[in-house]
């Protein structure tokens, strides 16, 4: 559609003021930070010791990516209210599962001093070198096509609003991402998330109100709106009619628990101070995440009320253009911004943890690398990590959401079982372990080259059954993990070893 010159003049201002407040106060905060910690604790965990606002935030933040923004309403608007319903399951019951796992990853990140899914996994299940090695080349290979389908979806939205070239979007994406992911690390992406959690939650806000008043103005009511789409589009008002009840239930479980539990829980809970920290932190991730998870996706459907032939994928940015004024459009456009690259942020955190500690501190510099060594590999890595996703993301594929898809199902197929069971059961040992990530993501595999395999529903499903069944089974089969590895996890944390990895 067209947009008027003022339009892509507000929103490119407004974006402007957004960068530069995003850059300034990352920094800001980290020359504040507190030193003497250890690079590791101090750069990916923040001095492990954020309070209740920034770690609930930072945490929010990272789960609002630009799929909450664009692509959950596109999905809302081709499929009707089945996708409210199931991202209603993803803040409450994922959620809280997150947290509940979170709280025991705490404690013994605090005993072995780790700051890593790779260093924690060691520790669990005895210092295997398959674990070793799997865990971070996994994360970077799901993080980093995630990234890839992040940075995507924020170029081209700032070639819709703002008329930039999509090049020009991704460069820009990338350089205010290392001016305050580099110098701030942990506390300076927290603080740069409470201000991007502000500028979500009045997009949020804004755009609910812009498009109930536009749809109320064409219909006389939101009741006549809903009675006139049901009428043209029946399916979209019946959660269960594009789809059959198994699907829908596997998707309430690949979004509200799957996608919770694995690769990323590490990376929340060493954040977090005490447990008073952790239930508060909570509260305001499921406050704010309940907000922008549940009422944007249902802004989606309520668009196609009016808007019933556009592409879904620009529902949001289309309304914010048609319904609003140019300086809330600006606001619109910085607001989906900001939910991308504070999840690009948090997600980029996670990568160069197993880069640098797990990688290089842990396997290659065998726990011996000193504090500058740790940040020039960080720094390096970060450049690295932006460039190459920069690059790669010059040329999209036109189906970027098989992508996502791919990175959430396939993390979670390698990690949902070994930190489930690691954390919550004391017979799992290193042979389920590796038994279960090699299954897990093996028939995910299969299953998404075969779709006879997955029985009639989604992949990940009948994968993590799989995974689930060889952990249990090879665990009981083989021996138990040793007592010491018990008393860290299930005691009193009386013979606690320093992890294997980096300096924390």
């Amino acid at each position: 559609m067209e947009v008027s010159t003022s339009t892509r003049i507000f929103a490119i201002v407004t974006f402007i003021i957004y960068a530069v407040v995003c850059v300034v106060l990352g920094n800001v905060v980290s020359r504040k930070a507190k030193k003497g910690e250890g690079f590791g604790k101090s750069y990916f965990a923040g001095g492990g010791n954020m309070n209740f606002l920034a770690a609930g935030f930072m945490i929010a933040a990272s789960f609002a990516s630009g799929g909450t923004f664009l692509s959950n309403p596109g999905l809302a608007h081709a499929w009707g209210l089945m996708w409210p319903v199931c991202i209603a399951t993803f803040t409450f019951s994922g959620l809280i599962a997150a947290s509940i796992i979170n709280k025991k990853l705490k404690i013994v990140c605090n005993r072995i001093n780790a700051v890593s899914l790779g260093a924690v996994l060691q520790n669990r299940y005895g210092n295997n070198k398959f674990i070793a090695w799997y865990t971070p080349i996994s994360i970077i290979l799901f993080t980093g096509l995630f990234l890839y389908q992040q940075m995507t979806s924020g170029a081209r939205l700032m070639e819709t609003m703002t008329g930039l070239p999509y090049v020009w979007g991704l460069v820009i994406f990338g350089v205010i991402l290392l001016a305050y992911t580099v110098v701030g690390g942990s506390k300076g992406t927290a603080a740069v998330s409470i201000f991007q959690g502000f500028v979500m939650t009045v997009t949020t806000v804004v755009l609910a109100i812009g498009i109930v008043s536009y749809v109320g103005g064409h219909f006389g009511s939101l009741e006549n709106a809903f009675r006139d789409l049901a009428a043209t589009s029946p399916t979209s008002v019946s959660p269960v009619a594009n789809f059959s009840f198994a699907i829908v239930a596997c998707y309430l479980f690949q979004i509200g628990v799957s996608g919770n539990i694995g690769k990323d829980n590490v990376a929340q809970a060493v954040k977090i101070g005490d447990s008073k920290s952790l239930h508060n932190s909570t509260a305001i991730t499921l406050a704010f995440v309940g907000l922008w998870s549940i009422v944007m996706p249902t802004l989606g459907t309520v668009g196609k009320t009016v808007f019933p032939d556009v592409v879904p994928d620009t529902i949001i940015p289309t309304a914010a253009l048609t319904v609003l004024p140019p300086v809330f459009a600006g606001i619109v456009a910085s607001g989906v911004v900001a939910a991308i690259q504070s999840t690009i942020a948090f997600q980029l955190l996670n990568v160069n943890s197993c880069v640098v500690m797990d990688i290089y501190g842990g396997l290659i510099k065998k726990g011996k690398a000193s504090d500058e060594q740790l940040k020039k590999v960080n720094t390096a890595a970060v450049v690295v990590v932006v460039a190459i996703t920069v690059l790669f993301a010059i040329k999209p594929p036109a189906l970027i959401g098989v992508i996502n898809n791919f990175t959430i199902a396939g993390g979670a197929c390698a990690f949902f079982m070994p930190v489930l069971f690691g954390t919550w059961w004391k017979r799992a040992n290193k042979y389920g372990c590796i038994a279960s990530m090699i299954l897990g993501i093996g028939y995910y595999l299969l299953s998404t080259v075969f779709p006879a395999l997955t029985f009639g529903l989604l992949p990940l499903v009948p994968s993590l059954v799989i995974a689930c069944v060889a952990m249990v089974v090879v665990s009981l089969l083989t021996p138990a993990p040793d007592a010491q590895t018990l008393d860290v996890w299930f005691g009193v944390g009386r013979s606690v070893v320093p992890a294997k990895t980096g300096n924390g």
